[in-house]
Parts: structure tokens; C-alpha cells; sequence
């Protein structure tokens, strides 16, 4: 081959190699990406708004853990850590914990329900309902979860709305069937209310199965290893569980009763010799991107599409019921200009 060809196609070579690399390096530079922490209950639903980000931001990547809220939260408060976005499954911890140190806004954008989920294997299926379930719940024998009242939103609401049942029903014997007599957990009357305790070692009978997050629970119904969960409607939606739909007052789904939601509070222990007390809440999803979020911009736009049409039809797809606009806690200040469209004040 002539020595000039063979030059010539080296250089060829040697052109094309520099354009992949410098092609290589310019994407690498400008790849990016969005480190999201949230409620394990939120999988389906951020899974889902990731994929369709990512589609739109080649160079983007969306990292999300999952873990209790409480464990989300400190993630930031106690670990340090700089996550870009925070999603809770209390929106009252955003506003408890991170505003104004850590964020400046907290939206309400989605809401859940509380459900009991069981299969067709579980004992008394056949004649559990929405009015009879704590009786059922008591049968000698039967085995029943709830995830932990010091970590998961889930389950300090699962435990709280048991003891609002007491006054639904208007039987004081509920609380004290359920959960008194089956683990170390306890509720004092206080006033018009109860004031529900949970020390650290909630030492649970055989008949009830705790766990850190209500997503762990679901396993063991399904594998009959317990008989019910007391856990939000979008989990057994999504794996396609039976579920005994509670009364309205007593789903959490909505702000019409918070003035009953006030009267029961509970009391978290850290071991520590510290205690956290919580009112009862609906079950309204809360998002923010904190302040010194590495990729702010990005993390807004992941926001805006959750709560553009694009992002409602994925949280309605997911079993939740989205909120639309979405409501600026009365925290909140300096909502980012691109997210202002969809928000109202609450």
C-alpha cells in the first residue's frame, strides 16, 4: 500500500478517535444527577416520573432511596446529607423539620389512604368489613403488621387511627384489644383525646408483626406468613391485595375531620432519653427541593413535571389521588418560579 494512503488513513484514524473522546468528555461534563430520598409508599409513583425525566434529559440521571419519611428526613437532619429533593409521606415533617433551615417551601401535591389489606388466605376473610374489622383483627390466633410507629408515617397513623376508632365506634375497648394487649405501645386519655406512647422496644405479641416500613410488610401477606396489614391503598392496589375500605373518618384521606385528627396524638422514642410527639394528619404526600440542592434547576424541573398533567396521570395510575394544583403549606415562602403555575397557597 502506498506510504502516503497509509499515512492518510492513521490521520483519518487519529481524527475520529479525538472526536469520540472530545464527544465522550463533553457528554460526561455535562451529565448530571437529581439524588431524590423518599417514602417508600411513593415507589411506583417516582419510578414511573423518573423514567419519563430521564427520556426528556438523556444526560440526567435520577438516583431515588427509599426508606421511612422519618428516615428521609434525617437523612438531611442528622446525617448531613444534601440530597436535591425530600418527599415525605407526612408533608407535616417538611414543615416541622426542614423549614427554614434546610428548604424554604413544602407543597401538598398527592394524597393516600389508610386500607386493610388481607388475601383470600387470610383467616375470617370471608367475613371481614368495613364495620366489624377490629373484631375480626382480635380473633385469638390471628396475626396482623403494621410498620413502626418511631420511623414510618404509616405506622404511627396505622396505630393512631386504631385509637380514633375507640371514639368512631364509640367502644373503648378497641385500642386496648388491638394494640395494648399485643405489644408495649399504650394510649392515655388526655382531655377530649388520647396521647398514644411508643417506647423504643415496642415488644410485640405473636399476633402482631412490626416492621421499619410499611413496603416490607407486604411480602409476608402475601406469603401468609401474617393474615392483615393495616397499610395504604396504593400498595395493595399495586399488588393487587384485597382490601377492607374504612370509613371516611377514619381512611385519613382528607382535611375534613382534622378537627377529630387533633385530639389524638402520639409520642415517638428515639432511645435517647428523647421523644418526638406527632398529632394525627391526613395522609397528604409532601415535596421540596432543599436550598443548597446540588442540581437545583434540574430538581425543580423534576417537581414541575410531578405536577404538570404528565406527572398527575402517573400519580393517578399509581393508585393515588393526586392534588391538583398543588397547596403551599403555610410554611412555605420562595416557591421557585417555574413550579408557581402549579401551586396555590393554602
Amino acid at each position: 500500500m502506498d506510504k502516503k494512503i497509509i499515512i492518510s488513513v492513521i490521520v483519518i484514524i487519529i481524527i475520529i478517535g479525538v472526536g469520540v473522546y472530545g464527544y465522550s468528555v463533553y457528554n460526561n461534563s455535562n451529565a448530571a444527577t437529581i439524588n431524590i430520598v423518599a417514602a417508600d409508599s411513593l415507589a411506583t409513583q417516582l419510578n414511573a416520573t423518573a423514567a419519563k425525566f430521564e427520556s426528556k434529559h438523556p444526560n440526567t440521571k435520577v438516583n431515588i432511596e427509599y426508606m421511612g419519611s422519618n428516615a428521609a428526613i434525617k437523612q438531611v437532619t442528622t446525617l448531613n446529607k444534601t440530597p436535591d429533593i425530600v418527599v415525605s409521606a407526612d408533608y407535616s415533617l417538611i414543615d416541622n423539620q426542614l423549614i427554614p433551615k434546610y428548604t424554604t417551601f413544602n407543597l401538598q401535591y398527592a394524597r393516600n389512604e389508610m386500607v386493610i389489606a388481607y388475601t383470600n388466605k387470610s383467616k375470617n376473610s370471608t367475613q371481614i368489613n368495613s364495620t366489624n374489622w377490629y373484631q375480626i383483627l382480635s380473633t385469638p390466633g390471628l396475626k396482623f403488621g403494621f410498620s413502626d410507629p418511631n420511623s414510618d408515617p404509616a405506622g404511627y397513623r396505622a396505630v393512631m387511627m386504631v385509637q380514633l376508632a375507640d371514639k368512631y365506634y364509640n367502644n373503648s375497648t378497641i385500642f386496648s384489644n388491638l394494640i395494648t394487649k399485643n405489644s408495649a405501645i399504650t394510649s392515655t386519655a388526655n382531655g377530649t383525646g388520647n396521647i398514644v406512647n411508643v417506647p423504643q422496644n415496642e415488644n410485640p405479641s405473636s399476633n402482631i408483626t412490626i416492621r421499619p416500613d410499611v413496603a416490607q410488610l407486604m411480602p409476608l401477606l402475601q406469603t401468609d406468613s401474617i393474615d392483615y396489614v393495616i397499610t395504604y391503598k396504593s400498595l395493595a392496589e399495586q399488588q393487587n391485595l384485597s382490601y377492607i375500605t374504612l370509613p371516611d373518618e377514619l381512611k385519613l384521606s382528607t382535611t375534613t375531620y382534622n378537627s377529630a385528627y387533633n385530639n389524638i396524638s402520639l409520642v415517638q422514642s428515639s432511645g435517647t432519653n428523647k421523644s418526638n410527639t406527632l398529632k394525627l394528619t391526613p395522609i397528604i404526600y409532601g415535596i421540596t427541593v432543599l436550598n443548597n440542592a446540588p442540581q437545583q434547576q434540574l430538581a425543580n424541573e423534576f417537581v414541575q413535571l410531578l405536577l404538570s398533567p404528565t406527572g398527575t396521570q402517573i400519580i393517578n395510575n399509581s393508585f393515588q389521588e393526586p392534588i391538583t394544583p398543588a397547596i403551599a403549606t403555610n410554611a412555605s415562602t420562595n416557591i421557585p418560579s417555574i413550579l408557581q403555575p402549579y401551586v396555590v397557597n393554602a
